[in-house]
């Protein structure tokens, strides 16, 4: 074999080498890329399942504060309802009693009115039957005039007495409601 012979062997050789090695070398990195793809996929696949598996627990979590919350808010409700019914019942329960005082006083000032009447009556039939003189006249007219304007007297102060009873019921609810809705605590509602 000649020379050139053996030197384009050579050189056919060496090429085929380095065609070799950078084939040989082509085929390690493709295998290292697709290592390292299969590495960053598993990493990304357990990164992507942790958040999902975290945003569901964030949500039932949220789910269970809401439901608490609205077990609270209506918990409270309840409350506010029954205390309502509450200090309703009382007030009924004094408006009730104030009827039944009012009864009393009218009928008590009816009676007053006629034992009034009665000795008004006394009075003028004993001033005719007796001819008494003007200045008796005179006093028992005054004496009338006197027990009618105390019986008009205590039919007013009966009067008056019963408006303001009922006010003071209605002061006493109010507080009482004013009371209620300052002791219970407002739930923002979220829903």
């Amino acid at each position: 074999m000649s020379t050139t012979s053996r030197l384009l062997l050579l050189v056919v050789v060496l090429l085929g080498a380095v065609m070799g090695i950078k084939t040989w070398n082509t085929h390690l990195i493709a295998q290292g890329d697709a290592q390292g793809a299969q590495r960053v996929q598993t990493l990304w696949d357990t990164a992507e399942a942790r958040r999902k598996a975290d945003e569901k627990e964030a949500a039932l979590r949220a789910m269970a504060q809401q439901a608490q919350a609205q077990a609270q808010a209506r918990a409270q409700e309840q409350a506010k309802q029954q205390e309502a019914e509450r200090i309703a019942r009382e007030q009924a329960q004094r408006e009730q009693q104030l009827q039944g005082a009012l009864a009393a006083a009218t009928t008590s000032n009816r009676s007053l009115h006629t034992t009034i009447a009665q000795l008004n009556a006394n009075a003028a039939a004993g001033v005719s039957s007796t001819a008494a003189p003007t200045s008796c006249s005179t006093e028992l007219d005054a004496a009338a005039t006197a027990r009618n304007a105390l019986g008009a007297c205590s039919s007013r102060y009966t009067a008056v007495a019963g408006v303001a009873d009922q006010l003071a019921i209605q002061v006493t609810g109010l507080q009482d409601h004013v009371q209620m809705l300052s002791t219970t605590p407002q739930v923002a509602h979220d829903f």
